[in-house]
C-alpha cells in the first residue's frame, strides 16, 4: 500500500481539481455542528471534521478534498506554535524554491 502524502498548501493555493491530499496550517475562527473554518492568512476555507476544537487554537489539518469539500482526516494542535515565524521561514523556503 502505498504511503499517504499530504502536501503542504495555503488556503489561497489549493488546487480544487488536482490537489487530493493537503496540510494546512492555521488558526480556527468558528467550530461548527460538524465543521470549523480555518484562517491561515491567505483565506479562510470550512474544513468538515468530527470533533471538537478551541477558537483561536493554532492547528495542522491533514484534509482529503472530496467533491470540492475538505475533510480532516487529522488534526494536529499546535500549541505554542509561533505561526508568525512559521510564516518568515515558510517564505524563505518558497523563494528559495524548496517547500517546508
Amino acid at each position: 500500500m502505498p504511503a499517504l502524502h499530504y502536501k503542504p498548501r495555503r488556503i489561497s493555493e489549493i488546487d480544487w481539481k488536482r490537489d487530493s491530499r493537503i496540510a494546512l496550517v492555521g488558526k480556527v475562527l468558528d467550530q461548527l455542528e460538524n465543521s470549523f473554518i480555518l484562517d491561515d492568512g491567505t483565506g479562510r476555507v470550512e474544513v468538515f471534521f468530527e470533533g471538537e476544537l478551541e477558537k483561536n487554537k493554532i492547528i495542522r489539518a491533514f484534509c482529503s478534498i472530496i467533491e470540492n469539500q475538505l475533510k480532516a482526516d487529522i488534526v494536529q494542535s499546535l500549541d505554542n506554535f509561533n505561526l508568525e515565524l512559521f510564516r518568515k521561514i515558510e517564505e524563505m523556503y518558497r523563494r528559495a524554491g524548496l517547500n517546508i
